[in-house]
Order: C-alpha cells, then sequence, then structure tokens
C-alpha cells in the first residue's frame, strides 16, 4: 500500500504524463509516422524518381571526368540559377545531383532544384524543384515528409514548436515510467499483458507495454531530435563539458594578385588533392565556391563512420592553388565532436545499418498506439468519475 508521501507524488507524474502526452502527444503522432517513412526515405526517393535518379551501366563503360559530368549539368541551367553543390550517388546505379539555386516564381527568396547527371554518359537525365522554402506543398513528397517531420511545414517556427514539443514528450515518457515502476518489486507482472482480463485492463497493458518498451529507444530518438531541434544550444550544452568544433567554417581562398582572370583548378585535380589526403572512403559532395574568395568543400567519408550518407571527414581546399585549407577527420575530433557525430545517425537509425532503420520505421508507430490506448484509457476513467458524480480530470 502507498504511503501518503508516495500517493501523492505518483498522482502528481500521473498528471503530468497525462496531460503532456494528451495535447503535445498528438503532434508527436505526426512526427513518429513520418520518421517511420523517412527510416527508408532515400530508397523511396530513388524509387519514386527512378526515371530521373536510376541509370543503367554498361560492363566497359567507366566513369566520365567529374569536369564534363559538372559541366553537362551547368549546361542545362536557367538563366540566372546559381550551381551551389554537387551530391554524389550513393551507388552505382544513381546519378549525380547538381544542387542550384534561383529566385522563387513570383517571390523575392530562392528556391532549391536538383538536376540529374548520368555519370558515365555525361547527360543529364532529369531536373526537379526539391525545396520551396514558403511553399511546402511544391516540394517532391519525401521532402514535404521530412518538411512536416521536423518543423511541421513552418520552418523556423514549427522548428521551435516541435522542439519544446520534444521535451514535453521526453518528461510525458520519464514521468510515464515513474508512475510505471513496480514500488512492489513485481516486474514481471509489470511488463507483461495480464491474461484473461476486463476491457478496460488490456487497454491499460497495451499502453504500459509500448511504453516500457519502446521508451528505451524513445528516449533516445526523442532526446537526439531535441538537439536537432535546438543545434546552437545543444552544442552550447556539450561545450561546457568537451570543446566542439564549429559546425559550418569557412576558409578563404587566396586569388592570384597578378593575374585579371585567374585559373582555377579543375575538379579531376579537386578529387586527386582529395585522394591524396584522405586516400580510403567515399566521395559524398562538393561544395562550390560561393565567390572569388570562398573554397571547395568536400565531404568523403571515412569508413566506420556512423552516419553513412553523409560525411564527417571534410577537407577545404583553395579554388585556385589546391592548397589544402583545412581538413577535419577523427584525428583532430574531441570527445564532444566525437558525440555530437553520433546524434544524427543515432536519430535517423543509419549508425546500425539496415537493422537501426528497422528498429526507426517500427518505432514510429509507438506514439500512435501510445497516444489511441492512452486517449482510450483517460475517457474510460472519465467516465467512471463521472458515474460517481465527479469531474475528469
Amino acid at each position: 500500500m502507498l504511503i501518503p508521501a508516495r500517493k501523492h507524488r505518483r498522482k502528481f507524474w500521473l498528471f503530468l504524463h497525462r496531460y503532456l502526452g494528451l495535447f503535445a502527444g498528438a503532434i508527436f503522432v505526426i512526427i513518429g509516422l513520418t520518421g517511420s517513412i523517412l527510416a527508408f526515405g532515400h530508397e523511396l526517393d530513388e524509387w519514386l524518381n527512378a526515371d530521373v535518379r536510376a541509370i543503367s551501366r554498361q560492363a566497359s563503360t567507366g566513369r566520365a571526368p567529374l569536369d564534363a559530368i559538372v559541366a553537362a549539368g551547368i549546361k542545362a541551367l536557367p538563366t540566372g540559377a546559381k550551381a551551389i553543390n554537387l551530391d554524389y550517388p550513393r551507388h552505382e546505379g544513381l546519378a549525380f545531383a547538381l544542387w542550384f539555386e534561383q529566385t522563387s516564381p513570383g517571390r523575392d527568396y530562392p528556391e532549391r532544384h536538383q538536376i540529374f547527371i548520368d555519370p558515365y554518359r555525361a547527360q543529364v537525365t532529369g531536373q526537379r524543384l526539391l525545396i520551396d522554402f514558403h511553399r511546402i506543398w511544391r516540394d517532391p513528397l519525401l521532402d514535404f515528409v521530412l518538411r512536416l517531420h521536423y518543423s511541421l511545414g513552418f520552418g523556423e517556427n514549427g522548428m521551435t514548436l516541435i522542439g519544446w514539443v520534444g521535451i514535453a514528450m521526453l518528461l510525458s515518457v520519464l514521468a510515464g515510467l515513474i508512475v510505471w515502476w513496480p514500488l512492489t518489486g513485481k516486474f514481471r507482472s509489470a511488463l507483461t499483458l495480464k491474461p484473461k482480463t476486463s476491457r478496460e485492463r488490456l487497454v491499460y497493458d497495451w499502453h504500459k507495454i509500448c511504453g516500457v518498451y519502446g521508451s528505451i529507444v524513445l528516449l533516445v530518438i526523442v532526446a537526439t531530435g531535441i538537439y536537432l531541434e535546438f543545434p546552437i544550444y545543444g552544442r552550447g550544452l556539450v561545450g561546457l563539458f568537451s570543446q566542439v568544433a564549429s559546425p559550418w567554417p569557412e576558409y578563404a581562398s587566396r586569388p592570384p594578385q597578378n593575374l585579371d582572370t585567374p585559373k582555377t583548378i579543375s575538379l579531376s585535380e579537386l578529387e586527386q588533392i582529395v585522394d591524396a589526403n584522405c586516400p580510403e572512403g567515399d566521395f559524398r559532395y562538393i561544395v562550390f565556391p560561393n565567390d572569388a574568395t570562398g573554397s571547395y568543400e568536400v565531404g568523403k567519408r571515412a569508413p566506420g563512420e556512423p552516419n553513412r550518407l553523409q560525411a564527417q571527414r571534410r577537407i577545404w581546399i583553395d579554388q585556385y592553388s589546391g592548397e589544402v585549407l583545412a581538413l577535419r577527420d577523427r584525428s583532430s575530433q574531441s570527445s564532444g565532436d566525437v558525440f555530437v557525430e553520433w546524434l544524427y545517425p543515432l536519430h535517423t537509425g543509419e549508425a546500425f545499418g539496415l537493422t537501426g532503420q528497422l528498429i526507426i520505421l517500427l518505432i514510429g508507430f509507438v506514439p500512435l498506439l501510445l497516444y489511441v490506448t492512452g486517449v482510450i484509457r483517460w475517457l474510460q476513467k472519465c467516465r467512471v468519475k463521472r458515474l460517481e458524480g465527479g469531474g475528469c480530470r
């Protein structure tokens, strides 16, 4: 039997769990379901857009020079558009993606597009609008789902809202675990469904089981999601314990002073410089210099990095001389950098490959199960209290 003090504390945690779940939980359902879709977002996007993204390679055909590939994309740019970066394909059956930016029609803000280029024939296979920053409905399906997931489609304001929802759900999950914790020590009954029980008890048991087992992963996903919504504050918090490098540093190229039109290095030369400094790994992207003093930024994923689709290892290169301006890899990582590096791949599940993706796919349905069973349980209690002449809280 609970002593009065414990009973009072339990009521407080139950109240917190119930009402945070009822209100923030509704948004959390959307976050969870969109997260399930995004667990295999890249594979789905490639399948849905196979007509422009998929390419066929003949066994005797090697990859065309990178300069020819990019030149084909540059030639297809609309008037006034600016190429900003190049994404390498994830595997041999995909096209390169050249990103470019142009002003949105009738608007005063930019939108981003992709041009897809066959790497073996250096031919454009297609083009698409990827991001309209203010009109989410114009985006492709997977980008639409992504923006719903992290901002509900409301930009920075939406990200702030989702961040606070994440904090509320973190508290709700923790409060639920406190309420669930069996003070009598009977963990077996607390971790299983009670056989041959009433409908009301069955709803409670399902809510309890989904919450307890799901919380193991949910706490990690919610905590990492909060960091991703509030990265400045997150990095500041991590920085209290270990130095964290700036995420997007800028390094300036030095244009030759004695030439009116200084010559820049070719992209093939750029790849050779990167390979000389980072022999192993896979190219992920090249960010082009923004202006005459900008530098190339190249991401080349090192073997064993937890993020399998992007690259923690990055190198900045002078666009004129080819000088390496900076190299960020594991040799220069602090403990804080390593911690931050793991957060995104833990959130998406990609740190553990296909197994991690499947876990994220399944865990995305847990908020829906918790919300439905939680609301039903709440309504059941309300009905009993009304029959007893009380109010529903």
